[in-house]
């Protein structure tokens, strides 16, 4: 054979090989996360990234209603949307029995997931509407630990650095399965493409808890103090703490009306139905729903469900006629905030402490 001959071919054909090689390589590194372990494998989420179905002829029926029906890719669960508001189609009823020796080595197994392998989405609330409940949860039911747009202040602290482990780091690594967040600034909420879990929780428990925690961690002040304040309509508590109302109403509506993707749980219902309030938090985050990790992180965190319950500890209304009025009116411009995006209403919300 010609060696010049064979040269020409060799070299006819070995570019065009390399070139071939190469691009199904970057095909297959674009499709799967090569690099993750198998757990992470996962389809890169985007706003956008579902299939429409058929919608059952109620959802339309009266005409008045206009909801989108998609089916998220990564977690495979229908979603109808109200607007920017999503309501995961899921169903508990085939959940089999919880087996508790399962759940110990469940608590162990949390992971930070891969750097740049999580979808931006938040976990935001005011304080005390249950995000540290909530992280907990899903923490276990996903297999993956949770982040925080307060990382800096909080990586230090003992409970954030055993537990939170994904929290101690930028949030913007993205290797939370969410992240927590109190901020609601218009800068804020965009961060978050692949949207928001929003808590609320009725107010008039909400913001005497946080009245609570802080004078309490924050000053140092004894319970009596603190509850004598209320009782006794102390100017901080009556005018001081009045910005603080500002700010439930804020944090409500500004991811309400600014964020592309979101989900509200009202936290009176996590309480009453936690195993489905946390299916449809981990459908939404596209995780996949496993039902023995749903029922562990219930059966786990059970004992977290009255912390935050503080009637036991003042048999009085602390608020004021002025302060009901106040809040009334926030609670009602939060109401018909959800009314006008055709979205599910705030829950009948009681007066804190009514005489029984």
């Amino acid at each position: 054979m010609d060696p010049t001959g064979l040269t020409s071919r060799v070299t006819r054909y070995f570019w065009p090989s390399v070139c071939l090689v190469f691009f199904v390589l970057y095909l297959v590194c674009n499709t799967y996360n090569v690099a993750a372990p198998p757990r992470s494998r996962r389809t890169k989420h985007h706003q956008g990234e579902y299939q429409a179905y058929v919608a059952p002829a109620a959802a339309t029926a009266a005409g008045r209603i206009t909801e989108r029906n998609r089916v998220n890719f990564t977690s495979g669960v229908k979603e109808v949307w109200r607007d920017n508001i999503v309501y995961p189609q899921v169903d508990i009823t085939d959940f089999p029995p919880l087996d508790p020796s399962l759940c110990p080595s469940m608590k162990e197994d949390i992971e930070i997931a891969p750097a740049d392998s999580m979808p931006l989405i938040a976990l935001a609330s005011f304080p005390r509407s249950g995000n540290t409940w909530s992280r907990s949860l899903i923490q276990i039911a996903s297999g993956y630990s949770t982040g925080s747009v307060h990382w800096e202040t909080e990586r230090n602290l003992p409970c954030v650095r055993e537990w939170f482990k994904a929290g101690v780091k930028d949030f913007m690594l993205r290797k939370g399965v969410c992240v927590k967040s109190h901020f609601y600034g218009p800068e804020h909420v965009p961060i978050f493409e692949g949207g928001a879990i929003l808590l609320l929780r009725n107010p008039y428990y909400s913001l005497a808890s946080e009245f609570l925690r802080f004078h309490s961690r924050q000053l140092n002040d004894t319970e009596d103090v603190i509850v004598s304040m209320m009782k006794n309509e102390d100017e901080r508590w009556t005018r001081n703490y009045l910005p603080t109302y500002d700010k439930w109403k804020n944090t409500a509506l500004s991811w309400i009306t600014r964020c592309k993707r979101l989900m509200i749980v009202f936290y009176e219902d996590l309480e009453r139905n936690t195993v489905y309030e946390l299916t449809r938090m981990v459908a939404f985050l596209g995780q996949p729903i496993q039902p023995m990790r749903i029922q562990c992180a219930v059966h786990s965190y059970a004992s977290m469900k009255g912390r935050m319950n503080h009637t036991s500890q003042m048999n009085f209304d602390p608020y004021t006629p002025a302060l009901h009025e106040l809040l009334d009116g926030y609670i009602d411009e939060v109401n018909r905030t959800l009314i006008r995006k055709q979205a599910m209403p705030l829950p009948t919300y009681k007066k804190y402490y009514q005489e029984t």
